[in-house]
Protein backbone atom coordinates (compact mmCIF):
# COMPACT_ATOMS: atom_id res chain seq x y z
CA UNK A 1 0.00 0.00 0.00
CA UNK A 2 1.27 3.21 -1.47
CA UNK A 3 0.92 6.39 1.11
CA UNK A 4 1.84 10.10 1.52
CA UNK A 5 3.83 10.47 3.73
CA UNK A 6 5.69 13.99 3.34
CA UNK A 7 4.87 17.46 1.44
CA UNK A 8 6.58 20.18 0.67
CA UNK A 9 4.43 23.24 -0.59
CA UNK A 10 6.28 26.19 -2.37
CA UNK A 11 5.67 28.69 -4.65
CA UNK A 12 9.02 27.56 -6.28
CA UNK A 13 7.98 24.53 -8.12
CA UNK A 14 11.96 22.84 -8.04
CA UNK A 15 11.38 22.68 -4.06
CA UNK A 16 7.75 21.34 -4.20
CA UNK A 17 7.19 18.00 -3.80
CA UNK A 18 5.00 15.03 -1.93
CA UNK A 19 6.70 12.28 -0.60
CA UNK A 20 5.29 8.94 -1.32
CA UNK A 21 6.04 5.09 0.82
CA UNK A 22 5.04 1.63 -0.28
CA UNK A 23 3.96 0.63 3.50
CA UNK A 24 3.09 -2.91 2.17
CA UNK A 25 4.78 -5.91 1.64
CA UNK A 26 4.67 -6.18 -1.95
CA UNK A 27 6.13 -4.49 -4.91
CA UNK A 28 2.93 -1.90 -6.17
CA UNK A 29 3.25 -0.55 -9.42
CA UNK A 30 3.27 3.07 -9.56
CA UNK A 31 1.71 3.81 -12.98
CA UNK A 32 -2.44 4.51 -12.78
CA UNK A 33 -2.04 5.99 -9.02
CA UNK A 34 -3.31 10.01 -8.78
CA UNK A 35 -2.47 12.66 -6.79
CA UNK A 36 -5.62 14.99 -6.38
CA UNK A 37 -5.96 18.15 -4.10
CA UNK A 38 -8.90 18.37 -2.43
CA UNK A 39 -9.53 21.57 -4.07
CA UNK A 40 -9.59 19.09 -7.57
CA UNK A 41 -12.47 17.42 -6.22
CA UNK A 42 -14.17 20.59 -4.86
CA UNK A 43 -13.92 21.49 -7.83
CA UNK A 44 -13.99 18.96 -10.80
CA UNK A 45 -11.19 20.38 -11.78
CA UNK A 46 -8.22 17.45 -12.58
CA UNK A 47 -5.69 20.52 -13.48
CA UNK A 48 -5.64 19.96 -9.53
CA UNK A 49 -4.37 16.73 -9.86
CA UNK A 50 -1.15 14.89 -11.41
CA UNK A 51 -1.40 11.25 -12.69
CA UNK A 52 1.42 8.74 -12.12
CA UNK A 53 2.22 7.26 -15.35
CA UNK A 54 5.45 6.12 -14.70
CA UNK A 55 5.73 2.15 -15.19
CA UNK A 56 7.84 1.25 -12.30
CA UNK A 57 7.73 -1.25 -9.72
CA UNK A 58 8.47 0.29 -5.89
CA UNK A 59 9.72 -2.13 -3.37
CA UNK A 60 8.34 -3.28 0.13
CA UNK A 61 9.61 0.50 2.18
CA UNK A 62 10.91 2.10 -0.83
CA UNK A 63 9.73 6.05 -1.30
CA UNK A 64 9.05 8.19 -4.41
CA UNK A 65 9.36 11.52 -4.16
CA UNK A 66 7.00 13.34 -6.64
CA UNK A 67 8.53 16.71 -7.66
CA UNK A 68 6.29 19.45 -9.05
CA UNK A 69 9.32 20.74 -11.48
CA UNK A 70 10.97 19.27 -14.50
CA UNK A 71 13.05 16.37 -14.89
CA UNK A 72 13.48 13.00 -15.94
CA UNK A 73 12.39 9.80 -13.63
CA UNK A 74 15.27 7.97 -11.93
CA UNK A 75 16.21 5.57 -9.42
CA UNK A 76 18.56 7.07 -6.93
CA UNK A 77 19.53 6.98 -3.21
CA UNK A 78 19.34 9.83 -0.12
CA UNK A 79 22.12 11.34 1.45
CA UNK A 80 20.71 8.49 4.54
CA UNK A 81 21.07 5.33 1.77
CA UNK A 82 17.22 4.27 1.47
CA UNK A 83 16.56 3.78 -2.37
CA UNK A 84 14.09 6.64 -4.00
CA UNK A 85 12.16 6.81 -7.07
CA UNK A 86 12.42 10.44 -8.30
CA UNK A 87 9.35 11.33 -10.47
CA UNK A 88 8.52 14.71 -12.08
CA UNK A 89 4.97 16.42 -12.89
CA UNK A 90 7.13 18.62 -15.46
CA UNK A 91 5.13 21.77 -14.20
CA UNK A 92 6.48 25.83 -14.94
CA UNK A 93 4.32 26.70 -11.74
CA UNK A 94 3.64 25.48 -8.56
CA UNK A 95 0.47 23.42 -7.95
CA UNK A 96 0.34 22.27 -4.00
CA UNK A 97 0.83 25.46 -3.04
CA UNK A 98 -1.92 26.69 -4.79
CA UNK A 99 -4.13 24.41 -3.75
CA UNK A 100 -4.00 24.48 0.34
CA UNK A 101 -5.95 21.29 2.08
CA UNK A 102 -5.71 17.60 1.87
CA UNK A 103 -4.26 15.32 -1.09
CA UNK A 104 -5.38 12.40 -1.65
CA UNK A 105 -3.47 9.40 -3.33
CA UNK A 106 -5.65 7.52 -5.47
CA UNK A 107 -5.16 4.12 -7.31
CA UNK A 108 -6.82 1.91 -9.78
CA UNK A 109 -9.40 -0.15 -8.52
CA UNK A 110 -10.05 -2.05 -11.68
CA UNK A 111 -8.99 -1.98 -15.42
CA UNK A 112 -11.01 -3.48 -18.46
CA UNK A 113 -9.42 -4.50 -21.80
CA UNK A 114 -11.08 -6.05 -24.40
CA UNK A 115 -10.21 -9.66 -25.38
CA UNK A 116 -9.60 -10.19 -29.19
CA UNK A 117 -12.55 -11.80 -30.68
CA UNK A 118 -10.34 -15.06 -31.56
CA UNK A 119 -9.54 -15.31 -27.70
CA UNK A 120 -12.77 -16.07 -26.81
CA UNK A 121 -13.72 -18.88 -29.33
CA UNK A 122 -11.55 -21.14 -27.72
Amino acid sequence: MIRIVGVQRSEDPREEFVLLQNQGSMRIQLRGHALISERALSEADLSLGHLLIDDTAVPPGMYVLVMTGVGEPRWGKTKEGALVFYTYMNQADSLWFRCPGPIHLQHTQHSYCERPAGLLLK
